[in-house]
């Protein structure tokens, strides 16, 4: 059986958008299916005005969308403000005529569940949440139980996921993306919309005959000189001196001297946060609150800090800032400095 009710839930509304756009593409042509599509604001809509248009017959195709956005979490948020539990005991499917219009949250919550099973077959309608749904939830339930109703959540992908995600998307686009090409980019943005655009853009770059490169994400997007910083900051602490320098100079070639100077300063700025977080058993949530940064870059900080011990990140700090000062006051040379900061921290 076809589903009458989608309940789609969750903070990647991206995701949920591309699903319901699916949706509306299998009403066929565009034309018709904007005039089979009604679209309510779930902050003010009424359960009689939904049921008014879903008993409608389409016109002239084979169904029609209705798309509620945000009517549950209202429902929800009335329900909580009142004292409400959101158990189900009295809203199961099988529930005799709905509660008359103007009742308690929960009460329509019940009279919903009712009408679903009467939905006409020609009738889908969707329910978009920017929020998790809590499965005990009488919609929820009913829902995933039911020939009737389909339930698709959609989480937000972090860390390690979300750069599986970024390569998967390539794929399904048609490009591919070097498994160190999308850390790189999961790494400055986790925003899933951001995120599309961005893959878009580098596709088109290579033009679909090669996979994407980490040397392209750098040359594009705003994860470049961060992620060349990470590296060498990287290989300093590892004693790679080496490609260190090759690190370094590469960023010289591009950028301002002072403008790596500061990038380093901040990197290890963070370290030294990091550093305290770990030796303070901090939860993985305060890391992120802390550093300032997304959660995948924090783990990324916090992976790197373990390469050192406090006292030495303390050492190293206090360094920088000594070159910064012999910097600006012209004891030093800005290049200069650099390489014999690198020169010095991997002797």
């Amino acid at each position: 059986m076809t589903p009458r009710l989608y309940l789609l839930h969750g903070p990647d509304e991206f995701a949920a958008a591309e699903y319901l756009a699916a949706l509306k593409d299998k009403l066929g042509d565009p034309g018709l299916a904007a005039l089979n599509t009604t679209i309510f604001d779930g902050r003010s809509v009424t359960l009689p005005e939904v049921r008014a248009v879903c008993d409608s017959l389409p016109f002239l195709t084979a169904r029609r969308l209705v798309v509620v956005e945000g009517w549950l979490t209202r429902l929800l948020s009335r329900s909580s403000a009142a004292g409400e539990p959101e158990g189900d005991d009295e809203a199961e499917a099988g529930d005799d005529a709905p509660p008359a219009a103007g009742g308690s949250a929960r009460d329509t919550l019940a009279a919903l569940v009712a009408y679903a099973p009467q939905m006409p077959e020609s009738t889908a309608l969707v329910l978009v949440e920017p929020r998790d749904l809590p499965p005990r939830n009488a919609v929820v339930k009913a829902a995933a139980q039911a020939e009737w109703g389909l339930v698709k959540q959609f989480p937000l992908v972090k860390g390690e996921a979300l750069a599986r995600w970024v390569r998967a998307r390539a794929k399904t686009a048609g490009g591919e993306f070097s498994r160190a090409a999308a850390e790189a980019l999961a790494e400055v943005e986790d925003d899933p919309r951001a995120l599309g655009n961005e893959i878009n853009k580098l596709l088109a770059f290579v033009a679909y005959e090669r996979p994407v490169e980490v040397e392209d994400v750098h040359a594009l997007t705003t994860a470049g000189s961060e992620a060349v910083i990470f590296d060498l900051v990287d290989a300093m602490g590892q004693q790679r001196g080496p490609q260190a320098m090759r690190l370094l100079h590469q960023l010289l070639a591009t950028h301002d001297p002072f403008y790596i100077l500061s990038m380093v300063v901040r990197q290890y700025r963070l370290l030294l946060q990091a550093r305290e977080l770990l030796d303070a058993r901090a939860a993985e949530g305060e890391g992120s609150a802390a550093l300032n940064l997304k959660p995948y870059p924090t783990g990324k900080v916090c992976s790197q800090a373990r390469n050192f011990t406090l006292p030495e990140l303390e050492g190293i700090y206090r360094r920088l800032l000594d070159y910064d000062v012999s910097i600006k006051t012209g004891q030093m040379e800005a290049g200069a400095a650099l390489d014999t900061l690198v020169g010095a921290l991997t002797a």
